[in-house]
């Protein structure tokens, strides 16, 4: 017998069992699945194996904040906040247009060009102007950096055709940055080193001048020296000159560097040059005028020739170096007036150095303008010389200070190539790049893919299947319609094969004959499967047995005629005295289930033909009667809804049989089981699991709802729980291990 249960309780048990349904899905949809996942594996195969190569090299440098802040703007320390805007700048500027255009420039001015480009390029190798372009796409598109977690190492990868390929574009990329960041840091020093030469070529031209007119004049006048004083004065006077010019190439110098800083400023505050040069008050130019009096002081003391040792002149190159100090603080707070501290301390520090450079300017023009103040005062000394020793003692002069010019500036030039030279810049090269090794295809990586790609495609396709499958294939599909299952029917079976519970007619004699399972094969699991049908029918109405059923079925092909057959076996086997009545006056076929003639049947019978003695047939099944169709009429409906229908069948064998079964045609096909229903105490519904569909079901349920005395519930026929997935474990266990006619099978319990 199959359990009433409550629809609350079914909803909980199916609750319970969604992961074991999920894993009969997948036990079912097993070779989709490994269909989905042979073929997803042979794809990706197929895929790696027409992928080209790709290797990727890395290299591997140091990019040091600490060094960059404090070597280049003088600080001593940073803020936290600029070191990762710090880092993304590098990360940029290593992926800019720009460091793209200088790699592709190295490598088409490198020597070995041609073997670079076929190496990088892996011999397919773009021609004419075309060329940079592509070199500097591939540069962009082929590299990108990395930062190490918590550290100032950046890792430079690129990728390429080849190992090799892939390593010489990593080294290529990381030393052009190399030497990008050490020009950048050299920078300052570099523009006054250029400066420098170019002012030693100048003046190393005059200096040659002067001497050969020195010479001249002596040849051509027959002088050879100036007396003592006179060369003493020449000797002053050709000191201060030599400090003015080098006080006027000083501050053009620092000019130069303050052009420089500026330009490393960048846009954000194009004007500050002038705003410094503008900048003053009271205290600066006091400062100012501090500075031309010790400065003149300073020419006095060397016009007097007092040592540089003496404690008077180092007294005053002191207050000049302490002034110069002062001058450049009030600037650099003039400035910040203006432009008040930006969060960022490197454009402080700038700002900080731009002022220091606008101070060391004003500072040398103030040394310049009082050198050149005693220059002008000495040369009054000379005129009253007579006019060819002042001639020779101007050109003595002149020379004097070329030469002495030269020798300072030579000395400078020195000190600011040695500065340049001591500037490291911030970047340290750790490893350069050695063969790459090879990331596309990733094999592994490619197989995984596919075997989960197969497997989710798979396990998508299975469950969508089922998810979109309407048919009726156990007794939970049922359930959630809202129907009752009064039983499960599996398939059965036969000597030599397996007999459908579906027959046409039409078919053979014989294999309808043995679809009498309950009487030839009474141990098949078929047969225990009709007796517990039998049970639950006589359960449904307690206290008022059932006088008649009617066997329906919602479409055609389900079985509804094996049905009423062997459930009115069964329950003649039980000793109730049973009628089995075609009704079905469309396609009969009980009569040949039992091997006897069709006429005289029901129809005869309803219109009044024959006596009822002439209509029963005996089945051979003790108990058991049999009511044939009989002719088959053109209006059967109006047969089965008449008044002659009660009278001479309801009624009348009514008395006579403990239980009536009926067998009508399919109720969503035509209306005669809808009209018969009303007559009799209850209606069974047999839905075929491999024929049925939801929406037929459940439009067939509704239509017997309207019309039908009492609905009972549906048999399932066709059932075989070991293909199709059900919480119902007793019947997977009952129907396929234990009943057999030779004993238990071995089968295990699903």
């Amino acid at each position: 017998m199959v359990p009433t249960v409550l629809p609350e309780e079914r909803q909980e048990d199916r609750e319970t069992l969604n992961l074991a349904e999920y894993l009969w899905m997948i036990r079912r949809g097993k070779w989709v699945i490994l269909t989905c996942v042979v073929l997803s594996l042979v794809t990706s195969i197929y895929v790696t194996m027409r992928t080209h190569p790709v290797y990727r090299a890395s290299a591997t440098f140091i990019y040091d904040l600490a060094t960059n802040m404090s070597q280049t703007f003088d600080m001593g320390g940073f803020y936290w906040f600029e070191v990762e805007p710090a880092r993304n700048n590098q990360i940029q500027l290593i992926g800019s247009r720009s460091m793209a255009e200088a790699v592709a420039d190295s490598v088409l001015r490198s020597p070995d060009s041609d073997s670079l480009v076929t190496l990088l390029f892996d011999g397919a190798v773009p021609e004419g102007p075309a060329l940079r372009g592509s070199l500097i796409r591939m540069v962009q598109g082929h590299t990108s950096v990395t930062v190490m977690k918590d550290t100032d190492f950046f890792v430079l990868s690129a990728t390429g055709p080849s190992p090799v390929a892939s390593a010489t574009l990593a080294n290529l990329m990381v030393h052009v940055y190399y030497r990008r960041n050490l020009e950048q840091a050299r920078g300052e020093s570099r523009e006054i080193r250029q400066f420098l030469e170019e002012q030693l070529e100048i003046i190393e031209v005059q200096l040659e001048g002067d001497e050969e007119v020195l010479r001249e004049f002596k040849e051509s006048n027959g002088l050879v020296a100036l007396d003592e004083e006179t060369r003493q004065l020449i000797g002053t006077l050709s000191s201060f000159e030599s400090q003015a010019a080098m006080a006027a190439t000083a501050a053009r110098a620092a000019g130069a560097r303050r052009e420089y800083l500026l330009a490393e400023l960048g846009q954000l505050r194009t004007d500050l040059v002038e705003d410094l040069e503008r900048a003053g008050s009271s205290y600066t130019d006091l400062i100012e005028e501090q500075l031309a009096s010790l400065e003149m002081s300073r020419a006095d003391l060397v016009e007097r020739g007092v040592p540089a040792s003496d404690p008077v002149f180092v007294e005053i190159d002191s207050r000049i170096e302490s002034y110069r100090e002062a001058l450049s603080r009030e600037l650099a707070e003039l400035t910040l007036v203006e432009y008040p501290d930006n969060p960022s301390a490197a454009i402080g520090a700038l700002a900080s150095r731009l002022a220091e450079a606008e101070a060391e300017v004003r500072s040398e023009r103030v040394r310049e303008s009082a050198l050149m103040a005693e220059v002008a005062v000495l040369e009054g000394s000379l005129s009253g010389l007579p006019e060819a020793e002042m001639t020779l003692a101007r050109l003595e002069r002149n020379m004097s200070v070329s030469e002495n010019i030269y020798l300072l500036m030579r000395t400078k030039y020195e000190e600011t190539r040695i500065s340049e030279a001591g500037q490291i810049g911030n970047v340290t090269i750790v490893d350069t790049a050695l063969a790459g090794g090879m990331i596309k295809p990733d094999k592994k990586r490619n197989t995984m893919m596919g075997l989960v790609i197969g497997l989710a495609l798979g396990l998508g396709i299975v469950v969508l299947r089922e998810r979109l499958d309407t048919s009726v294939k156990n007794p939970e599909a049922i359930e959630s319609l809202g129907i009752g299952v009064l039983g499960a029917i599996p398939r059965i079976r036969r000597q030599g094969g397996l007999v459908r519970g579906v027959l046409a007619a039409g078919g053979d004699p014989e294999g309808l004959r043995n679809t009498l399972v309950t009487r030839d094969h009474p141990m098949d699991a078929a047969s225990e499967a009709y007796r517990d049908l039998r049970t639950s029918i006589l359960f449904a109405r307690a206290g008022e047995p059932l006088r008649s059923v009617l066997v329906t079925s919602a479409g055609p092909r389900e079985g509804k005629s094996t049905t009423a057959a062997n459930l009115a076996v069964t329950m003649a086997q039980a000793g109730q005295r049973c009628l089995l009545i075609d009704a079905d006056l469309r396609r009969p076929v009980l009569h040949r289930f039992f091997g006897t003639e069709r006429e005289p049947g029901v129809s005869e019978l309803i219109a009044g033909l024959t006596e009822p003695g002439k209509v029963l047939r005996d089945s051979g099944v003790e108990n058991l009667w049999l009511l044939p169709c009989g002719a088959i009429p053109h209006n059967p409906s109006e047969l089965l809804g008449s008044r002659s229908m009660n009278e001479s069948i309801l009624e009348r064998f009514g008395s006579e049989f403990e239980l009536m079964i009926f067998d009508t045609p399919p109720a969503a096909v035509v209306t005669d089981a809808l009209v018969l229903s009303s007559s009799v105490d209850g209606t069974i519904v047999v839905i075929d699991s491999r024929l049925s569909n939801k929406r037929t079901v459940k439009s067939a349920w509704i239509r017997l709802e309207r019309t039908a005395r009492q609905l009972l519930g549906a048999v399932l026929n066709q059932f075989d729980p070991l293909k199709v997935y059900t919480s119902h474990d007793y019947y997977a266990y009952r129907y396929h291990h234990y009943y057999d006619e030779e004993g238990p099978r071995k089968r295990s319990k699903r």
